[in-house]
């Protein structure tokens, strides 16, 4: 079970998350990229009812996605930090911003959206899943994380030959 606390930069707004987080990834969207300075928006999704906020109350701005729906961004009013993220259709989730996190170093992406608007000069692991866009269930979903699978199995098959290169050795001779 997650147990993680947060906030603002200036304290005015702090929270508390548990329960078990649904799916950690990295959104690359045109506006995810505005509201965090260029970067992708790092997010841990939890439902709604594991977020409580301890302190203060976060501002909401509303826009409308690229799927045509309603989305907020919920911030500081008074250091504008973006905590978190939801989207109308789906109230039983929230996206907690990472950055916002006291302790973000336990954040491991599982998946990479909306790579169609990722900028050129940011890194894409090729052993996490990519979607173009928001992933639709179904097979294509199936192939990229077969795809990525792959290359996390080539990945681990290189330690090991790197690490025992006598074992090589003796296979050959």
């Amino acid at each position: 079970m997650l147990k993680l606390t947060g906030g603002c930069l200036c304290g005015a707004v702090r929270y508390e998350l548990s329960g078990p987080e649904q799916i950690e990834f990295s959104c690359h969207c045109r506006e995810c990229q505005h509201v965090s300075g260029g970067a992708p928006s790092h997010v841990i999704v939890m439902r709604s009812e594991d977020v409580a906020i301890t302190k203060g109350e976060p501002k909401e701005y509303w826009t409308i996605s690229a799927k045509g729906r309603r989305v907020a961004r919920l911030f500081c009013a008074e250091c504008g930090v973006p905590l978190f993220g939801k989207n109308e259709k789906l109230p039983q989730y929230l996206a907690v911003k990472v950055g916002s996190l006291d302790d973000p170093s336990g954040f491991r992406t599982q998946a990479n959206t909306f790579t169609k608007s990722a900028q050129p000069w940011h890194y894409l692991d090729p052993a996490i899943s990519r979607f173009k866009a928001n992933p639709e269930l179904g097979f294509r979903a199936f192939l990229e994380l077969a795809r990525t699978s792959a290359v996390k199995l080539g990945r681990v098959i290189a330690r090991r030959i790197r690490s025992h290169p006598s074992d090589e050795a003796q296979e050959k001779g």
